[in-house]
C-alpha cells in the first residue's frame, strides 16, 4: 500500500476531508441564498396617522425597480359614505435628489387604494402619501430603506 493510501485512511485525514466537504456545502449554500430571485422579498407595511385618520402603506417589493403599493385609509371620526378621498403617492430620495412622478392611486373599495412606483436605486426613500378629502388635505410620510 502506498503512503498516500495510508494517509487517506487515518481518522485525522477522514475528519479533514469531512470538514472540507461540510465547508464547501455551507459556502455553496450561502452563495445560492445570495442569488435568490426577488420573489423571496417580503412586503413591508408601515402605519402612520394624525387626529383624523390612519394610513397603512404596504410596499409589495421593497427593492429597486417597479413595485406595487397598497394604501389603506382608516378614519378616526367614523366618516364614510361620501365621495372617496383622492390619494396621491410620490417616492422621494432626498439624499440624491431623486423623485418619482406623483401617482394617483386607484380606489378598490372603501379606504382601499393601490398604485405602483419605479424606484431607480437602492437607499433611503420617503413615500409621501397625500389624501385630499375635498375640504381638507392630509400628508403622511413613510421612510423606508430600499435594497438593490
Amino acid at each position: 500500500m502506498s503512503a498516500l493510501g495510508k494517509t487517506r485512511g487515518t481518522p485525522a485525514a477522514r475528519f479533514l476531508y469531512g470538514a472540507a466537504a461540510a465547508l464547501l456545502t455551507v459556502s455553496l449554500t450561502l452563495v445560492a441564498v445570495g442569488f435568490l430571485p426577488s420573489w423571496t422579498d417580503e412586503a413591508v407595511s408601515l402605519t402612520g396617522g394624525n387626529a383624523t385618520g390612519e394610513v397603512t402603506l404596504t410596499v409589495a417589493r421593497p427593492r429597486t425597480g417597479t413595485t406595487d403599493i397598497d394604501i389603506r385609509l382608516t378614519s378616526r371620526r367614523g366618516e364614510g359614505g361620501g365621495h372617496p378621498p383622492t390619494v396621491t403617492l410620490q417616492a422621494v430620495m432626498p439624499t440624491h435628489g431623486h423623485a418619482t412622478p406623483a401617482a394617483h392611486a386607484q380606489v378598490h373599495g372603501p379606504g382601499s387604494y393601490s398604485t405602483s412606483v419605479h424606484l431607480m436605486m437602492p437607499g433611503r426613500w420617503t413615500f409621501h402619501v397625500s389624501v385630499d378629502h375635498g375640504t381638507r388635505s392630509d400628508q403622511f410620510d413613510f421612510p423606508l430603506a430600499i435594497s438593490g
